[in-house]
């Protein structure tokens, strides 16, 4: 057998293969609409702070390990504010957002907790995307985790908490 008549074909193959592979890749990488890469929640909480009734994050309040972890919460107690209960995927999940310092800025974390079974910690960047993330599983320690992995998660949350500020009304300058 000839060689050079395999070789074509396995090249051609191989070359669409690749090619098919890549603009998958880049179809997957491509932000899913304009609106949710518009939404800002670390703006649009900290634009309204001053609107919202904080309390402080005291027994139990944001755990250590989660400071720690995302390297947060220096300076004062944290504060937070708690969204109603939500039925998410069939499941009823609390959450929170934690208002606190890092590096001598305001940080804000987020939690989105499924009753006693797992919760998730998610510190905001100035983008409003997430910067990290910790997950917890009752029994096992506190986690950073991969962003990638937490992100369907926060996914769920986003709107809701951008909806709620929106509720606030525009910020007072």
């Amino acid at each position: 057998m000839n060689n050079t008549r395999i070789r074509g074909p396995v090249f051609v193959s191989l070359a669409s293969l690749f090619f098919v592979s890549a603009a998958l890749l880049s179809a997957q990488t491509k932000p899913s609409s304009s609106a949710s890469q518009q939404l800002n929640l670390y703006k649009d909480i900290l634009d309204h702070k001053d609107k919202i009734e904080w309390r402080p994050a005291t027994n139990p309040g944001l755990p250590p390990e989660v400071c720690s972890l995302l390297q947060a919460c220096s300076g004062d107690v944290p504060k937070f504010f708690t969204l109603p209960l939500a039925t998410i995927d069939g499941r009823k999940v609390g959450r929170a957002v934690y208002l606190t310092t890092a590096k001598g800025k305001d940080a804000l974390i987020l939690e989105h907790q499924t009753g006693r079974s797992e919760a998730y910690f998610f510190l905001l960047g100035p983008d409003g995307n997430i910067q990290k993330a910790v997950y917890l599983e009752v029994g096992k320690p506190f986690f950073l985790i991969a962003n990638e992995l937490a992100q369907p998660t926060f996914d769920k949350d986003k709107k809701d908490w951008h909806d709620w500020t929106s509720k606030l009304g525009s910020a007072q300058k």
